[in-house]
C-alpha cells in the first residue's frame, strides 16, 4: 500500500462506493447544512422577532449551543468509544441518535416565543449536534482504506461544503415564502431526521460488512 499513489478522484470513488461512507457522506452534508443555516440566519432571527441588537443576538445565538456542544462532545467520545467496544456500528448509531435529538431542539426554535426556551433549544441542538461530531472521522476511518483516509476526508468535506453553501440562500428564499426565519427551522430539523434514518439503517446493514473488508486480517 506504501507503494500505491493515490490519485485525486480515489477518495471520491472509495466514499461514493462504500455504503457506510456515502450514507455518512449524506448525513455529514445534512448536518452541515443545517449548521451554516443556524449560524447565518439565527443571529438575524433574534434580532427581527425579540428585538435585540446585532452584538446580542450574535452571542445569543453561539454562546448556549458552544457552550453545550463542549460537554456534549466530551460525553459523546466517552460513550463513543465505550459502546464500540462492543459493537463497531455503535459509533454511527449515535450519530444519528445525535441528529434525532439535535432535531427536536430545532422544531422547538420553530414554535418557542419564549426567549428562555429557545436559549435551551440552542443549548441542547449544540450538546445533540455534538454526537454527530465526535464520531464523523472514526466511522469514516472504520470503512475506508488507511492509505486514502485523507482523500476520503477530502471528498466527504468537499461534499459536504458544497451541499452547506447553499443553506443560506435556500432559507433566504424560503423566509419569502413562509413570512419569517421560525418557519425555516422545522424544515431543518426534518433535514436532520431524514438524514438519521438513513444512517440508522445503513449501520444495520451495511456498516460491519464494510468494516470487516477494511479490516480483515
Amino acid at each position: 500500500r506504501e507503494s500505491q499513489k493515490p490519485g485525486i478522484f480515489d477518495g471520491f470513488k472509495v466514499v461514493f462506493t462504500t455504503p457506510t461512507a456515502l450514507a455518512l457522506t449524506i448525513g455529514f452534508s445534512g448536518f452541515i447544512f443545517v449548521i451554516t443555516g443556524y449560524m447565518t440566519w439565527v443571529p438575524a432571527f433574534l434580532q427581527e422577532e425579540f428585538g435585540q441588537s446585532q452584538a446580542a443576538a450574535g452571542f445569543n445565538s453561539m454562546f448556549y449551543t458552544y457552550v453545550a456542544a463542549f460537554i456534549g462532545v466530551l460525553l459523546a467520545g466517552s460513550l463513543s468509544d465505550k459502546f464500540a467496544a462492543k459493537s463497531n456500528k455503535a459509533r454511527m448509531l449515535l450519530q444519528a441518535f445525535g441528529l434525532i435529538a439535535g432535531a427536536v431542539f430545532l422544531f422547538i426554535m420553530g414554535y418557542s416565543t419564549t426567549l428562555w426556551v429557545l436559549y435551551l433549544s440552542f443549548a441542547g441542538w449544540g450538546f445533540f449536534r455534538a454526537f454527530f461530531d465526535a464520531n464523523t472521522y472514526t466511522v469514516l476511518y472504520d470503512v475506508t482504506p488507511s492509505h486514502l483516509h485523507a482523500s476520503c476526508s477530502s471528498a466527504m468535506i468537499t461534499t459536504g461544503f458544497a451541499v452547506g453553501a447553499l443553506a443560506p440562500v435556500v432559507l433566504g428564499a424560503m423566509k419569502e415564502n413562509l413570512g419569517s426565519l421560525a418557519a425555516t427551522f422545522p424544515v431543518l430539523g426534518i433535514i436532520w431526521v431524514v438524514c438519521a434514518i438513513l444512517m440508522f439503517v445503513v449501520s444495520r446493514t451495511s456498516y460491519q460488512k464494510d468494516y470487516d473488508k477494511i479490516n480483515k486480517a
